[in-house]
């Protein structure tokens, strides 16, 4: 048996292509697809106290996520993103043998204290406790200590993540932060690694966090067709089939590849993800890449052009992107 387990988020990260609206039908057949592989984590969706958000894998409650869990799970766990920010832990229910299994909270670094207090909930209404840092690369190996140490002397955590959220961290960065989880974590707390491919490195960084973490349980993140926001992410079925091949693993690839025909595929005819070169700059930026999002929707700009606005965004605002902030930018780019 391999040390590495598959979680899949395509209905949760692969809404940022499709605003989320994946029908009910395609849900289940997602979720049932995804069991029946045999993925180890099945994220479902994200929660949130937005009313005007709920809709498609958003959700409102924990009650409408449970509509589209399996009557048999298999070996499969599953899960929902929570943003400390947009949801009311408060609203959270218990969790039973009718609910989803774990949750993951994920914050900025300028929202850890918030995440913090947030957790709490979760820990008391019974779910396992992930904790998502987003942009990892944004803490040194000093401030990442502190976080672990943090957390890990409050809560009862069921895994810490890496996040490589703007696809911008190398090999030799991934394992600095494994090297923390590692060493400040007991044996039994799962570490995983969340990748992006602004560079087409998430592959890489996933194998460097496997061989940097290799006695201990590993979770690596993908989505199905690589589906997600900008660049996209780590594939599931490259992952899962290296997996078969390397790592004595036996995923059903013909389940993943009824996902790929049945969901992610029909989608990527209208709605397009992936590799560009405004990605990879966002990524040697250290940007969120809906800088690039939205400078391409409103202008035409060349990769110069673009390479060039980024050069004019203050440190503390890049991962605080906004529509007026960007218009505001190009605005001044075109003014020089």
């Amino acid at each position: 048996m391999s040390n590495v387990s598959l979680l899949d988020c395509t209905l949760r990260d692969g809404g940022y292509v499709n605003n989320w609206l994946f029908t009910p039908e395609k849900i289940r057949s997602t979720v049932t697809n995804l069991t029946d592989a045999g993925i180890n984590y099945v994220e479902m969706g994200y929660l949130t106290s937005i009313t005007s958000a709920v809709g498609g894998t958003q959700f409102g409650g924990i009650k409408e996520m449970a509509e589209f869990l399996p009557e048999h799970r298999k070996s499969s766990i599953y899960m929902a993103m929570a943003d400390c920010s947009l949801y009311d832990i408060e609203e959270l229910e218990y969790r039973s043998n009718q609910t989803i299994d774990c949750i993951r909270v994920v914050f900025y670094k300028r929202q850890i204290e918030q995440a913090f207090r947030f957790c709490k909930g979760v820990v008391s209404k019974g779910y396992g406790l992930i904790i998502q840092p987003m942009v990892t690369v944004d803490y040194s190996v000093e401030e990442f200590e502190s976080l672990i140490r943090k957390f890990s002397a409050e809560y009862p955590l069921y895994s810490v993540a890496v996040v490589d959220s703007f696809g911008c961290m190398d090999r030799k960065q991934v394992k600095q932060y494994v090297n923390v989880l590692d060493s400040l974590l007991q044996k039994d707390i799962r570490i995983g690694f969340h990748g992006h491919n602004n560079m087409n490195m998430a592959m890489q960084n996933a194998l460097a966090f496997i061989e940097a973490a290799d006695d201990r349980e590993i979770i690596i993140d993908g989505t199905v067709n690589g589906i997600g926001r900008g660049a996209g992410n780590l594939c599931t079925e490259v992952m899962a089939d290296y997996c078969n091949m390397n790592m004595g693993a036996d995923y059903a690839l013909d389940s993943i590849i009824n996902v790929m025909s049945d969901v992610t595929d029909p989608i990527s005819r209208e709605k397009q993800w992936g590799y560009t070169p405004f990605y990879m700059l966002t990524a040697r930026h250290k940007a969120h890449p809906n800088f690039a999002n939205f400078v391409k929707e409103k202008h035409d700009v060349s990769v110069k052009e673009f390479s060039e606005i980024l050069e004019m965004i203050p440190k503390d605002m890049l991962t605080r992107c906004t529509k007026p902030f960007v218009e505001e930018l190009y605005q001044k780019y075109m003014e020089r």
